[in-house]
This record gives structure tokens, sequence and C-alpha cells, in this order.
């Protein structure tokens, strides 16, 4: 189902809009990876979608599962829901379970659609996962208006790697991670 939809949306996409992909030596096609990018719109994991050679798992806000037939496609694509209100357990399991089947795992480091930089709203979600799971980051940054006939350029960045980071503190790790990555997507130096 995910190949039939990605597919049609590849050529419908391509049409609307002009999509240039940049760091596609960046891209990891064999391991488990997660991959984390900025989130503008609604259309980022659609782009995200097509730009990539393998299937994504992308996590979602349980309102959008709540929606009759938008909900069982989700499901069906392999996206899952996650309460952003409170720390919820069954997606996490079920985004280390998509890693340790060496999948991709997608997620949005904000938690949300976002327009500013601001590293206080980054979730630690993506370095607890990754710690957990062992798992690299392929940080993404889409930079676009999203609007008709416009280029939407996605830039995959250097392989955030896991094993950079065994030296850090236990109490550190989940965030310095998550944030290595944040800066990736955003070109951001410490």
């Amino acid at each position: 189902m995910y190949w039939f939809f990605r597919n049609i949306l590849w050529v419908v996409l391509r049409i609307i809009f002009r999509i240039e992909v940049k760091g596609k030596e960046n891209i990891n096609t064999r391991e488990k990876l997660i991959i984390c990018s900025n989130h503008i719109s609604i259309l980022d994991p659609l782009i995200l979608a097509i730009t990539y050679n393998r299937q994504i798992h992308f996590m979602a806000k349980k309102e959008l599962f709540e929606i009759p037939i938008i909900g069982k496609l989700f499901y069906k694509v392999g996206a899952f829901p996650v309460d952003r209100k409170k720390a919820d357990l069954k997606s996490i399991k079920q985004s280390l379970k998509i890693l340790k089947e060496d999948k991709v795992l997608g997620i949005f480091p904000e938690g949300t659609r976002v327009n500013t930089i601001d590293k206080n709203n980054v979730k630690d979600g993506i370095g607890m996962m990754a710690n957990r799971a062992n798992s690299d980051i392929l940080p993404v940054h889409i930079e676009t208006e999203y609007k008709i006939f416009r280029k939407v350029k996605v830039t995959y960045k250097p392989i955030v790697k896991i094993d950079k980071f065994l030296e850090v503190p236990k109490e550190l790790k989940n965030r310095t991670i998550t944030l290595a990555a944040y800066n990736e997507i955003y070109d951001l130096s410490e």
C-alpha cells in the first residue's frame, strides 16, 4: 500500500512542485535509521516519502488517526499515532520495534509544524530512541513555501552516527543526540 501511494504522490507532487534533492550521498539504504526533518507543512511527510528510497514509518499526531478514512489510510502506509500531550509509551514501543526490525522511522523534532528555529521547542524523543535502539539519525532540511510550480529544496544532511555519543554521560545523552540532529537540520553550530 505504501509504494502504491508513494508512486502516485511522486508523479503528482513532481507536477505541482519543482523538487530538488541535495545530499543524496547521505542516504543510507540498508540499516535502521531515524529520519528527522524540520516541519513547516502537512506536506513534509509526503515530500520525504517521495525523495527517500525506503518506506518511512512516520510518527503522527493521534488526532489524524481519529479522522475515519484518513486514520485507516495512515495505518495502511505504516504510520502510527502519538499522543503529543504526554509520554506515550505505546508509540515509543512502536518506534523501537520499527528500528529493531531495521526499518526507517520518521519523526519531526519539535513534534508539530513550526516556522521559527528554537532549541527550546525540540523534544528529546529522537535522542532517546536513537540511544535505546542504537540507531543513526539522518537529518533533513526542507526549504519551500509550498506554492504551486515553485521549488521544494530537500537537503539530506550528513548522518549523525550514534557511536559518536558513547562517552557522553547517561543523563545528558538523549538531549545531546537530539541537539546534534537538530543542529544539522538547521545548520546551527554549538
